[in-house]
C-alpha cells in the first residue's frame, strides 16, 4: 500500500536507522532511497545494513537509485513519487525516524476519511538520537486557511495519496518546497487529516534549512511568493508565521 521515500545526501551516520524505523512498518510495500550523488559512502552503509538485516526486508522490495547529478530534495522526492508503485507515498528524511505504528495509522485514517494527505507530531530527537521531552503538534483537520497561518505539516511526517502528489510536484528546493507543496495541493482538495501524536523522531541539525531562523524566514516569504499570493497577502501571512514562530519558541 505505501511506499516510503528516502532523499539521501551524504546521510551515511544516519539512514540506517531511517531505513530500518521505515522496513518495520505495517502497509509498507517498497523502500526507496534515492541518492542525490553523496560523497560519503551513504549507499555503500545502507548495502551493508541490508546484506546483514536480508530476513527484516525479505517482504519489503528496497529500491537503491541513484541521481546522475545532484538536483536537490524536491526533484529527488519527485522522483519517487514517480518510480512508486504503491496507493500512497510516505516522505522520510534519511536523518528522521519513523515511530512504531506510524504508517499503520494515518493509512487507516486516510481510507477513513478520503484526505489527500495525513502527518503527525512529532518528538524532536538530539543529533546523537536521544529524544527531547519536546513535542510539536498537530491539528487533527488541516485546511488552507490554517496552512496560511503557518505550516503545521512536517514533511517527514506525511503519507500522501500517490496522485495528488504527482498533480502537485515539490519545486524549488531553495525555499520550503514541501510547504509550496501543500498550500497549492489544499487548493484543490478541502482538507489533511494529522495524528497528534509524535509519531515522527525528528532529529535537530545545526545545518538544516530552519536551523538559521533569519534564512529560514526569507524562505518563506519567498514561498508565500511562489505559491502565487500578492505582497499584501504574503505580508500578512509573514505577520502570523512570525507570531506562531515566537509561541514555538517560548513552548520550546
Amino acid at each position: 500500500m505505501v511506499s516510503v521515500i528516502i532523499p539521501v545526501y551524504n546521510a551515511k551516520q544516519f539512514v540506517c536507522e531511517a531505513l530500518a524505523s521505515a522496513v518495520a512498518q505495517m502497509y509498507v510495500q517498497e523502500v526507496l532511497l534515492i541518492d542525490d550523488c553523496s560523497t560519503d559512502g551513504s549507499m555503500e552503509a545502507v548495502q551493508t545494513w541490508l546484506d546483514a538485516h536480508s530476513a527484516q526486508t525479505e517482504d519489503i522490495s528496497v529500491r537503491l537509485l541513484k541521481n546522475p547529478e545532484n538536483v536537490g530534495v524536491a526533484e529527488t522526492r519527485n522522483r519517487g513519487v514517480n518510480e512508486a508503485e504503491g496507493r500512497y507515498v510516505a516522505f522520510l528524511d534519511a536523518d528522521d525516524r519513523f515511530a512504531d505504528g506510524k504508517l499503520e495509522k494515518q493509512v487507516e485514517l486516510l481510507e477513513q476519511t478520503g484526505a489527500c494527505l495525513c502527518n503527525t507530531a512529532r518528538v524532536l530527537m538530539r543529533p546523537d538520537g536521544t529524544l527531547t521531552q519536546t513535542v510539536m503538534h498537530t491539528p487533527e483537520k488541516i485546511t488552507l486557511a490554517d496552512l496560511e497561518k503557518t505550516n503545521v505539516i512536517n514533511c517527514s511526517s506525511v503519507v500522501a495519496r500517490r496522485e495528488a502528489m504527482l498533480q502537485f510536484p515539490m519545486e524549488h528546493s531553495e525555499v520550503h518546497e514541501d510547504y509550496l507543496t501543500w498550500l497549492r495541493m489544499l487548493r484543490t482538495y478541502p482538507f489533511a487529516v494529522g495524528i497528534n501524536e509524535p509519531l515522527l523522531e525528528y532529529r535537530l541539525s545545526e545545518n538544516g534549512k530552519s536551523r538559521n531562523k533569519w534564512k529560514s524566514a526569507r524562505m518563506t516569504y519567498r514561498t508565500y511568493r511562489l505559491a502565487g499570493y500578492s505582497v499584501w497577502k504574503s505580508c500578512r501571512m509573514f505577520g502570523s508565521y512570525m507570531v506562531n514562530g515566537l509561541k514555538k519558541y517560548v513552548k520550546c
